[in-house]
């Protein structure tokens, strides 16, 4: 065991049961029964976490000059986006077939390593009717500050014998990560059989805070290139902030609601096809709540829907006919 390892290795396994361990957490009463190899999976959350920007995994970021285009949304404040208790749910559906759901939720604001942190969660689930198809029941965790770059992700693959969790522990000062993977079996001591440490040049985003990193940015006017790793592979997602204001419809609203669009395009090839191209859509006010979003596939487009949300004191804003 490297030394590194041997002076964390306890503290993150503790860190990984506390970032996805709660009562709250087990008390959603969702099946979380994954397919294996959660890490590689967490690709799905491209369905949307990719379509919001990103897949999941650890992404640093390099700032790309961009001409104007548009019209360009003005600057709002930053401060009330992450909002403790927000949740937010959506339909994946492909074509007219309805092909699963995906829940986010900010749970905590808190301390870590004297800086004041938020935790939030997300959980995707696919269409038990399609079973045949694809089976997926996946859970992501993530540790943000309030600049929205992640200090910790973890990602738990269920069974009935127990857990097998992924982790990644950020220590910035030190410019590195620390890797781990292990399992909680039901009612025994978690067990760790992989570790390792891999370098990071500067502040990091994991794919479930890339998700509140681009609602922090949206109305920004840039290009970002973002190296990704997935499953402790390089990939790369590029990503156009235009701050363009459009008008969109979904069913969950009576009115046209008035968004923020980009779009980028994702490296790699990922659950359900997914390759290429996405589109995205935030609600143009202060909470940037991604409204609807669009991915490309091998065999034509997924798209992502609000369907509920619980955010004290929101309501999209109307567009302007």
């Amino acid at each position: 065991m490297d030394r590194d390892h041997a002076r964390s290795g306890h503290a993150i396994s503790e860190s990984c049961h506390t970032l996805s361990g709660s009562t709250e957490d087990r008390e959603t009463g969702v099946d979380v029964r994954c397919i294996p190899r959660c890490a590689g999976r967490s690709i799905i959350a491209a369905g949307f976490i990719a379509a919001t920007i990103g897949p999941s995994g650890v992404s640093t970021m390099r700032a790309v000059a961009q001409d104007a285009l548009h019209a360009v949304a003005p600057a709002l404040p930053t401060d009330h986006m992450l909002q403790v208790g927000e949740e937010l749910e959506y339909s994946v559906s492909y074509s007219f077939f309805s092909i699963g759901t995906i829940r986010f939720k900010i749970t905590e604001r808190t301390e870590h390593r004297n800086r004041v942190v938020y935790k939030a969660h997300t959980i995707i689930d696919s269409n038990p009717s399609l079973s045949w198809l694809a089976d997926v029941h996946i859970r992501f965790y993530s540790m943000m500050d309030e600049d929205v770059f992640t200090y910790q992700w973890s990602g738990d693959d269920s069974a009935s014998s127990g857990v097998e969790f992924r982790m990644m522990d950020f220590d910035y000062p030190m410019k590195k990560m620390y890797y781990v993977r292990g399992v909680r079996p039901n009612g025994k001591p978690v067990e760790t059989f992989e570790r390792e440490t891999v370098a990071v040049s500067g502040q990091a985003q994991d794919g479930l805070s890339l998700f509140y990193y681009a609602r922090r940015h949206v109305r920004d006017k840039r290009v970002e290139e973002i190296p990704t790793f997935i499953d402790k592979k390089e990939e790369s997602t590029r990503i156009n902030f235009l701050a363009k204001i459009e008008s969109q419809e979904i069913d969950a609203v009576e009115y046209p609601v008035e968004t923020v669009f980009f779009n980028g395009h994702a490296g790699f090839v990922g659950v359900f096809g997914l390759t290429g191209g996405f589109e995205g859509w935030f609600s143009n006010d202060d909470a940037r709540i991604p409204v609807t979003a669009r991915l490309k596939v091998i065999l034509g487009s997924i798209k992502v829907e609000l369907t509920g949300w619980k955010r004290p004191g929101w309501s999209p804003p109307r567009a302007s006919e």
